[in-house]
């Protein structure tokens, strides 16, 4: 029976980048992938990673003229509820690329780098001994395989189907993920009536609908996106109830419609176990803001190739305790700020339409601190900043521009985050006391509630929920 050091389950952006940078290692490295070639990550045609974040990682950015490429545009704003106020956000070139082909180009790259591949290929389950994984069987056209791994690697997205196979007793979550917990994003590819429109003067991010205007590539002039808890259908009737009601875009048409999903939960607490690491999606690695996870899932997967790859070469088992810095590491490099925004989120988001206005007027909240920062791994927020938010907030209700029972929600929001702040800053250098840490942050995390606790009501009720 071939061994592998390295079993990737899943080959979309995360695990082609991780199986391409450990077979670089040197590391005998295989994929198994449920889709075939031709259908892997065709929810979307266009997707956009910043061009910073490309060169970081390493990712090949395609010339201009590119097949695979479409465009390159500098970083949108951050929009008030009425279109009124605009704040920048960090400035980051951003590339556009087509999914699908982006994907087998990494792919590719990963193979020559001497990973192999296995399309058409289900996880069904671990293979244990001792207690321990040591692989994992799969399924083909042609029957059930086994394959021995010296390390399972979940990269399989939304239904992680690594992870939620673990026993409540491993320290990786194993929860599965329910609508409650996840983006659902529609995609309108546009064409303005109005030629003379400048469509990249609209573009930017409404975080009070949680949607955006973005290039969209050659024959059409812009992706209008909205994202939402629960359902498609949610997302839908924010865009047409909410955002087309108070933000007044020019005439346009839609050419073709789009959905797709991602994780909208806070990240797992432990990403290791024993011969075993869960990543990207499947770890729910993504932005709070928005869901995105492509790149910022990259932060923890160039961590564990460091650490992966030194006890290989080292000749030392993929135990819990030694790869347990993956986590620790994380936490400091992004995971704390990615958390730490979940909180604060909910209670922002809970204000009303005026009220935000009014903040993004004033700078309170809806401020160049918060934004620039929001990539999520240079958030730099100081008490400073958060004192002049909590004086700028009295200040508002005063003038009767702030509800005093709004108040209570962002007040809650802000402690909230600084609570998860510093339990993060205390997360365990070793699994030694993570169960009491695990505790500490069920609880926490119990008293916060979710992103989906923030849906309107009306729009619940009406679809039923």
């Amino acid at each position: 029976m071939e061994k592998y050091d390295v079993l990737i389950v899943g080959g979309s952006t995360t695990g082609c980048w991780f199986a391409d940078r450990m077979a670089q290692t040197g590391a005998k490295v295989l994929v198994i992938e449920k889709q075939l070639p031709d259908d892997v990550s065709r929810e979307y045609d266009i997707f956009h990673m910043g061009e910073e974040d490309m060169k970081r990682f390493g990712l090949e950015i395609p010339d201009e003229g590119h097949p695979v490429r479409e465009f390159r545009f500098e970083n949108s704003n951050m929009i008030s509820p009425y279109g009124t106020y605009r704040k920048k956000g960090a400035y980051s070139p951003v590339i556009g690329l087509h999914k699908h082909d982006y994907i087998m180009l990494m792919a590719e790259k990963a193979q020559k780098s001497g990973a192999e591949f296995i399309y058409g290929a289900s996880f069904t389950d671990f293979v244990y001994e001792n207690g321990k994984i040591v692989g994992a069987k799969y399924k083909t056209a042609d029957g059930e395989e086994t394959v021995y791994a010296k390390i399972v690697a979940d990269c399989s997205g939304i239904p992680s189907v690594a992870r939620t196979k673990l026993p409540d007793t491993s320290a990786v979550c194993n929860f599965k993920l329910t609508p409650r917990d996840i983006f659902y994003v529609v995609l309108y590819y546009i064409e303005y009536a109005d030629k003379n429109i400048n469509p990249r003067d609209l573009d930017g991010f409404f975080m009070q609908y949680k949607s955006w205007s973005a290039p969209a590539g050659e024959g059409y002039d812009a992706i209008l996106g909205i994202g939402g808890s629960y359902s498609y259908e949610y997302s839908e009737e924010v865009f047409n109830t909410h955002l087309l009601k108070n933000v007044k875009y020019p005439e346009y048409t839609v050419k073709k419609v789009e959905k797709g999903m991602t994780p909208y939960h806070r990240s797992v607490y432990s990403f290791v176990d024993d011969g075993f690491i869960a990543m990207g999606d499947a770890a729910c690695l993504t932005k709070p803001t928005c869901g995105e996870g492509c790149t910022s899932s990259l932060v923890q997967a160039e961590i564990a190739v460091d650490v992966i790859s030194t006890l290989l070469k080292e000749k030392l088992p993929l135990s819990k305790e030694n790869m347990w810095s993956i986590n620790k590491r994380y936490m400091v490099a992004q995971g704390k700020d990615f958390d730490f925004m979940r909180p604060l989120l909910m209670g922002v988001v809970t204000l009303n339409y005026d009220e935000a206005e009014y903040m993004f007027e004033n700078e309170i909240i809806f401020s160049d601190a918060l934004f620039s920062g929001m990539d999520g791994d240079d958030l730099n927020l100081k008490p400073a900043d958060v004192a002049k938010w909590l004086a700028g907030i009295a200040k508002g209700v005063a003038k009767k521009k702030i509800r005093a029972s709004a108040v209570g929600n962002v007040v809650k929001g802000l402690k909230q985050a600084l609570e998860i702040g510093t339990l993060y800053d205390n997360y365990p250098d070793t699994p030694h006391g993570f169960d009491e840490w695990k505790k500490k942050a069920d609880a926490k995390w119990t008293e916060i509630g979710s992103l989906a606790d923030t849906c309107d009501p009306e729009i619940m009720e009406k679809l039923g929920y």
